[in-house]
């Protein structure tokens, strides 16, 4: 049975934001949340923005987790980070070694099984795998393929990514570990149903 793993649209300020994350999770439960913020955030504005969504995510058991920005996950007391396909301040092992093992790392590796297996042995918890070429159809399929193939393979849970309702039921219906919808899902989560 895969789980949900929600991600925000990037954040730039908590209040706009935090009405519609509470009436999301009233009803709906993901294992996950991933915060992306804004660029050009301050780190005093930062930490305000995640000391604000924190606890509405936490309270109920979702685990927080902050995209690139390992030394502020750890700062503000979020449950891991998240790499993404462009993070190139410091390699996985390096951000492992840096967070150490009490917090989660997520790696996203767009729909590559070499950098999957490598994130893999340089000590992430999780692979996501994602589109990461302009032709979306055949990238989704690589990726729906490739997640279904870890699945079935790989210890490693996996995390995939779906720009449509249709893809979250197909990545589901394959048992990945965890579906990523994205964040239009915000909008209306009606159609996402797994």
């Amino acid at each position: 049975m895969s789980e949900l793993y929600l991600v925000t649209p990037p954040l730039l300020h908590a209040d706009a934001f935090l009405p519609v994350l509470e009436q999301r999770l009233a009803h709906h439960q993901p294992a996950a949340l991933l915060l992306r913020l804004g660029g050009g955030l301050t780190p005093v504005a930062a930490t305000d923005l995640i000391g604000a969504i924190r606890p509405v995510v936490q309270n109920r058991g979702i685990a927080l987790m902050l995209e690139d920005a390992p030394a502020l996950a750890i700062q503000t007391g979020c449950d891991g980070v998240h790499l993404s396909s462009g993070y190139q301040d410091a390699n996985v092992r390096d951000v492992r070694r840096q967070i150490g093992d009490e917090l989660q790392l997520g790696v996203a590796v767009g729909s590559s099984r070499d950098a999957a297996m490598r994130a893999g042995e340089e000590g992430a918890d999780y692979i996501c795998f994602a589109p990461d070429t302009p032709d979306k159809a055949e990238a989704t399929q690589a990726v729906q393929a490739l997640a279904q193939w870890w699945c079935m393979m790989m210890e490693l849970p996996a995390v995939a990514y779906a720009s449509t309702p249709e893809e979250a039921r197909t990545l589901a219906g394959c048992d990945v570990d965890f579906v990523m919808p994205d964040a239009c899902w915000w909008d209306d989560p009606t159609p996402w149903v797994l």
